[in-house]
Formats: C-alpha cells, sequence, structure tokens
C-alpha cells in the first residue's frame, strides 16, 4: 500500500546497510527519505528549518550524541514525533526513552 500524500521521513542511522536497506523499504511506500548519519547532523538539518513529519531515529549512533539526546535537543526547536528504532530493551534505555 503507498501513501497518497507524499510525506518526508528523516531516518537516522549511522550503519549503512541498514540505513540504506529502511531507506529504500520507505521509498517504495511513497515516503520520501532523508537519511542522516549522527545525531549532531539530524539536529543541525532540524535547526535549518528542513521539513519533516517523522523522525525515524537510531539510539545508538557511535560517536557523538545519541539518539535519546538527539531527540530531547531537536524537541526544544521544533515539534516532530521521533520514533526510536534500536535493538537495546534493556531497563536504563527504556527509561531514557520514556524520559524523552
Amino acid at each position: 500500500m503507498n501513501i497518497d500524500t507524499e510525506k518526508k521521513i528523516i531516518l537516522v542511522e549511522d550503519d549503512y546497510i541498514i540505513a540504506f536497506s529502511q531507506a529504500k523499504f520507505l521509498r517504495e511506500k511513497g515516503f520520501e527519505v532523508e537519511t542522516l548519519s549522527s545525531g549532531e547532523e539530524c539536529l543541525e538539518y532540524i535547526k535549518s528549518d528542513a521539513v519533516a513529519d517523522l523522525i525515524l531515529m537510531d539510539i545508538d549512533l557511535g560517536k557523538g550524541i545519541d539518539g535519546i539526546v538527539a531527540a530531547e535537543k531537536i524537541a526544544e526547536y521544533r515539534d516532530i514525533p521521533v520514533v526510536f528504532l534500536t535493538a537495546f530493551s534493556d531497563e536504563d534505555t527504556i527509561n531514557r526513552v520514556n524520559g524523552a
């Protein structure tokens, strides 16, 4: 099922293979996708007044700020829903996400 009106998703994922695969899937479903590889890059993108309907954010983004911190900082600038993508399900991570 394709989306009737094109919505823009920001995909924040530091693993190139995962980002490529997820972006390809989303584009096939009719979404416009901007792929970024770090929390800092996403924050700068949002500060530039870029348009986005949703952010799909990996929590573990390697060096630099993690996805949770990036989401908190983004919320200071714009009201864009963030969905976290992660393999981590430990209690500490869940508590941090709930507080973001």
